[in-house]
């Protein structure tokens, strides 16, 4: 019945085959400009996945509402702050002037926002600690404060000593054994002395001991830098409308890039890169669309050239190519109309089509050859499209249905890919079955007993044989056992074969972003991409970030609150008990320095801590004993220095002491009024990134550990999870992304097996027959693991999708081969030498995928290239089963003796 429809099918395409080809080449390039027009390209990895899972559609709602969460993140490095601060300051500047509109360039927020209110930032620790200090050393401060020369200074210090209380000033342990010595003042102070006094040296200020909150206005405050401060981060926002645009993103991307190297030459100490989750994204992207057109262009050549030699010329395999081309065009007008775009994972269809669609017009044509013969064109193609399209039609169907049933999978990307690959590949064979015969017809190809393409090629003459292959055949349990001992190791190497997790291994080397990426993790012990939790109230938002904070695979927490302190009441009334004392301070002028007066004042002080240390005997803390013996240089250097040039030295000190605390007391004097910071105070840069539009306040979590390995993946989201079950955010999509395909390549996997075995059992209708033709592909399967273990090749989450694809690619071969030796063994009538053509289109097409999926192997996306040399390594074996395995199995199971020469599979 299929025979026969199938015939019925040539005939119609070859009455008109100008109509047929015509029609063909009409409804290609309409799908053609149709792609042209609409066809789009996702990068994102939500794409990918299942878009009514919870975290999807949370993270929908996130980049909805705050709008800022997939920013590009440029890294800066030099050698210090002042030079990268430099350079972001002149990049942003060059982005602003280019011809692009950034929305928005950030390196920092400004610390002056937040002026009067900077104790807020505080513990309440610390200010309890200043509180103490102003209390305790009140009389100190009036004192120095009406005075503040170097000699003053010391007065006050040899004064606490002789009360023993100097608490934080110097403490020498007299009151409680188990309180800190702290001599951090008296030894900062002397040490600034002791080296002015010999050489001039840098300014040290002995006031950071005492008044921590001086070091808030830093140089480097307010900038967002790395945890160990070596990297320098600048944001840049993308327009919502142009947000994970393939197209767009990389405008935006290439332009910060091009900016980048321009300044090289200005900054050629300082390196600066490119990351982020759009820049990874679009990288990802681009090198695998690159390597794809690659890929296609290589995979034609090289299939063109095989198909050359194989048949002696040109001319019939660009027909097919041509064939192809056509229905590739098909196959892009549908996927637009019905999946609209086109993925990381779908990108890469057309090669692998290219590789298994040209065999159905292989196992056309060398069938129509045989035939053509006898000298009569026409009924040639009827002829063939009867005795081979029933076996075309079921590899096409065996091939485009293991990519199909991968739409039964969770993992859309590879729903998506199982679709258009299906689609392409059941295209292609109807191509084969009527545009490639009605270019035969048109060629008038064949009429004569030559080959229209010039001298028959090594496997274009019917006569051709493959001896290595008879002089096995005649040796089946030979070639059993071989296969048999070669196959042993292979299902011990099942269990050891490994996995890598890790999606940025599968980037290009050397891609930008990826090593921006992975510099970020090592210098600062996070990654560049956050978990995302949110909190509808401000207490609400306290208890989660406390709660994530302590997570163990957590190691920063953003929000909101990085500008509104925590307990503000009680800060304030620390703030109110010690700010009377404070404000009505004025800094007096200095008087001049008064080396005797200053010597005597050292003297006083060297005695009273020497009385105090003989006191303390054994028990003297290492600290008192470090202060005694720079009391003694200082001592030494004054005593021995030239007056004029020792009283320059210190009077010079002196002055920095004065301006010093001056400044770190008027700071503290501005910010003695505080009023109570709320979400309204906070700074737009921060409002736009922590406050939604509805209201909702974001909290992100910076990853410890390394979420791009299953395990630091597995760690962070499920602590994650432990604080918010709601949350989501790049690690936890990259998470779920894995756990969905790896679910999902077993089941496509299972599936494949499935469906291959269902068609042999329809078209064999014999289950011994059906379990020789699946046998090759079992062998073929195991030896393709075993040759991953033996030579350390890993499956990761691009390549092991060659599964089931090898299993679609592969399945033909057994197939054809036992059809073709279930029609020669009918009878003698059909056990033509010519029937040696199933062999040799086997052996062509095998080459040929061989050929196609090797082309993948040239990519510079390691992703593409591992999953091309697994199929390569997967179609080789299978190949090498079908043609060597699967004729013995036949032998012994009750096949003629010289089946190479006699295979007539209705397959081919």
């Amino acid at each position: 019945m299929m025979a026969e429809l199938l015939r019925g099918l040539v005939h119609v395409s070859c009455r008109r085959p100008t109509w047929t080809v015509a029609l063909a080449l009409l409804v290609s390039a309409v799908g053609v400009a149709y792609a042209a027009h609409a066809l789009t390209f996702k990068t994102s990895t939500r794409a990918l996945l299942p878009q009514t899972a919870g975290y999807v559609l949370r993270y929908a709602e996130y980049t909805r509402e705050f709008g800022e969460l997939d920013d590009i993140v440029i890294v800066v490095e030099a050698a210090s702050f002042p030079r990268a601060r430099e350079y972001a300051v002149r990049l942003t500047q060059a982005l602003r002037e280019s011809p692009v509109t950034f929305p928005r360039i950030a390196h920092r927020v400004d610390p002056s926002q937040f002026e009067g209110r900077q104790l807020l930032y505080l513990s309440t620790a610390e200010l309890r600690e200043i509180r103490d200090l102003v209390f305790d050393h009140q009389e100190f401060l009036e004192r120095f404060v009406a005075d503040p020369s170097l000699v003053r200074l010391l007065e006050n210090v040899n004064e606490q000593v002789a009360a023993a209380f100097l608490s934080s000033v110097f403490d020498l342990g007299l009151q409680d054994r188990d309180e800190t010595v702290d001599t951090r003042f008296l030894s900062v102070l002397l040490e600034q002395i002791a080296s002015r006094l010999e050489h001039l040296t840098p300014y040290r200020s002995p006031w950071g001991t005492l008044f921590p909150f001086a070091n808030a206005a830093a140089p480097d405050a307010g900038y967002f830098l790395s945890k160990d401060k070596r990297l320098l981060f600048v944001l840049v926002e993308t327009p919502p409308g142009r947000r994970g645009s393939f197209v767009g993103d990389r405008e935006f991307i290439e332009t910060i890039r091009g900016a980048i190297g321009r300044l090289g030459a200005a900054f050629p100490d300082v390196r600066a890169g490119v990351t982020g989750a759009p820049a990874l994204s679009n990288d990802e992207m681009s090198a695998a669309f690159r390597d794809s057109r690659l890929a296609t262009i290589l995979a034609g050549t090289l299939v063109l050239l095989a198909m050359t030699l194989a048949f002696g010329g040109a001319g019939r395999p660009l027909l097919m190519l041509a064939v192809l081309a056509i229905t590739l065009g098909w196959t892009i007008g549908i996927v637009t109309l019905t999946v609209g775009h086109l993925t990381l994972f779908s990108v890469m269809f057309i090669p692998i089509v290219l590789g298994i669609g040209i065999d159905y017009g292989n196992y056309y044509l060398f069938r129509y050859r045989e035939h053509a013969f006898d000298g009569h064109p026409g009924p040639a193609r009827d002829l063939a499209a009867a005795r081979a399209g029933p076996g075309i039609v079921i590899s096409a169907l065996t091939a485009g249905g293991t990519f199909l049933v991968l739409i039964l999978t969770d993992f859309r990307g590879i729903q998506e890919l199982g679709f258009i690959a299906g689609i392409s590949i059941l295209l292609a064979g109807l191509g084969m079955l009527t545009v490639f015969p009605a270019l035969l017809a048109l060629g008038n190809g064949d009429r004569s007993r030559r080959s229209p393409g010039g001298r028959p090629g090594p496997l274009d003459s019917p006569s051709t044989r493959f001896p290595m292959l008879d002089r096995l055949t005649r040796v089946p349990r030979a070639v059993l056992i071989v296969a048999g001992a070669a196959t042993v190791p292979c299902i011990s190497a099942v269990r050891h074969v490994e996995f890598d997790y890790n999606v940025l291994n599968l980037q290009a080397e050397g891609t930008e972003s990826v090593v921006w990426e992975k510099r970020i993790l090592s210098n600062s012990g996070r990654s560049g991409v956050t978990g995302l939790s949110s909190a509808r109230t401000l207490d609400e938002l306290r208890l989660k970030r406390a709660a994530f904070a302590a997570l163990p695979s957590v190691s920063a927490v953003d929000s909101v609150l990085r500008v509104i302190p925590d307990e503000q009441p009680e800060k304030l009334s620390l703030i109110r008990s010690f700010a009377p004392l404070l404000a009505p301070l004025r800094m007096g002028t200095p008087s001049p320095v008064d080396l005797d007066h200053l010597e005597r004042t050292l003297s006083d002080l060297q005695r009273r801590v020497d009385v105090m240390a003989t006191g303390a005997g054994a028990d003297l803390p290492p600290e008192v004993h470090a202060v005694r013996q720079r009391l003694d240089v200082t001592l030494g250097r004054l005593r021995r220095a030239q007056p004029n040039a020792a009283g320059a030295a210190l009077g010079d000190l002196q002055a920095q002491l004065h301006r010093d605390l001056a400044d770190k007391l008027d700071l503290l004097q501005r910010n003695l009024t505080p009023s109570p910071l709320t979400l309204a105070d906070a700074p737009e840069e921060l409002r736009r990134r922590f406050v939604g539009s509805e209201g909702r306040l974001l909290i992100q979590v910076h990853p410890r550990v390394d979420i791009w390995t299953k395990d630091g993946a597995r760690t962070f989201v499920r602590d994650l999870r432990r604080v918010d079950p709601d949350s989501t955010g790049p690690p936890v999509i990259t998470y779920e992304a894995t756990r969905l395909m790896e679910r999902a390549y077993l089941q496509g996997t299972l599936y494949a097996l499935a469906l291959v075995t269902a068609l042999s059992l329809v078209a064999i209708r014999r289950l011994r027959e059906s379990l020789l033709a699946l046998a090759p592909l079992g062998l073929g399967l195991l030896w393709t693991i075993g040759v991953m273990h033996a030579f350390g090749i890993k499956f990761n989450l691009a390549n092991v999708w060659g599964l089931p694809m090898i299993i679609g690619a592969s399945a033909e071969f057994g197939l054809n081969i036992t059809l073709r030796h279930m029609e020669a063994s009918r009878g003698p009538s059909t056990a033509t030498a010519g029937s040696a053509s199933t062999l040799r289109a086997v052996a062509l097409n095998g080459l040929i995928t061989i050929v196609a999926f090797g082309s993948l192997t040239m990519a510079s996306y390691r992703g593409i290239s591992s999953l091309g040399l697994l199929l390569t390594i997967g179609a080789a074996c299978n190949l090498l089963a079908s043609l060597v395995v699967l004729p013995a199995l036949l032998t012994i199971a009750g096949a003629r003796r010289t089946i190479p020469a006699d295979m007539s599979p209705r397959g081919s």
